[in-house]
């Protein structure tokens, strides 16, 4: 049975690729020419898709899962201060709704840190972009709050220099597994359980040798995934 494809969403993804297509890998470009319409309204969308689909403005997509962590986000934390946001992917959708909720109330910068990012001009001027990886030693000074939203291999980095710095962290687990040696193995013998798991132990050992706050862990409702969302609460 054939799926009909809307011609206005249809010529969004053509420019996309005549800008885009060559920042991609080949296996990468051909996952998402493949996926772009197949996806389009998954909940089971990966975090790339996630991310075109909100660049290119499609609204009622996988990408509206920013904007429920937006929302879990301002019920734990003030969003009026300067936020960090690590990982943020080729295209910074989530840091772009949250500096424009800044705007609202006219107060707030968000910085990124993200090493593959493909577009280095701020959508709003309370933005600023690191093209690097943010890592244990990364300044954080004057930060209030730092956010990884599926920051996969960047988790432990967020931990370790958030608590330790007892900054205000948000950390929403993705559902690779980043154990060391983990890359070696093969897929399905892969798990990210016992990751998630030994970073929820770790970050509890480190919120009492540098307190600030009790550790919290929930999920995303309505989302198909329960992987597990770190916060810290005063």
């Amino acid at each position: 049975m054939a799926i009909y494809i809307d011609p206005e969403i249809q010529k969004k993804f053509k420019k996309f690729k005549e800008r885009y297509q060559n920042a991609y890998t080949k296996d990468e470009w051909d996952y998402i020419e493949y996926y772009f319409f197949k996806q389009l309204h998954s909940e089971y969308a990966p975090n790339q898709m996630m991310q075109i689909y909100g660049k290119l403005g499609l609204k009622d997509t996988p990408a509206d899962f920013y904007h429920k962590h937006l929302e879990l986000i301002k019920k734990h934390f003030p969003i009026d201060g300067n936020i960090v946001e690590v990982a943020a992917g080729n295209f910074p959708i989530f840091a772009e709704e949250l500096a424009k909720e800044q705007g609202k109330i006219g107060k707030g910068t968000v910085t990124i840190y993200e090493p593959a990012l493909l577009d280095m001009t701020p959508k709003y001027p309370n933005m600023t972009l690191h093209k690097e990886y943010f890592t244990e030693e990364t300044d954080l000074t004057g930060a209030d709050l730092v956010i990884g939203i599926h920051p996969c291999k960047a988790t432990w980095a967020i931990m370790f220099n958030a608590i330790k710095h007892k900054k205000d962290f948000y950390i929403a687990m993705c559902g690779c597994d980043h154990s060391p040696g983990a890359e070696y193995l093969d897929f399905c013998d892969q798990s990210p359980y016992y990751f998630q798991q030994d970073t929820i132990d770790e970050a509890k050992r480190l919120l009492r040798k540098y307190p600030n706050g009790e550790l919290q862990v929930t999920k995303l409702e309505d989302y198909p995934f329960d992987y597990p969302i770190l916060y810290n609460k005063k």
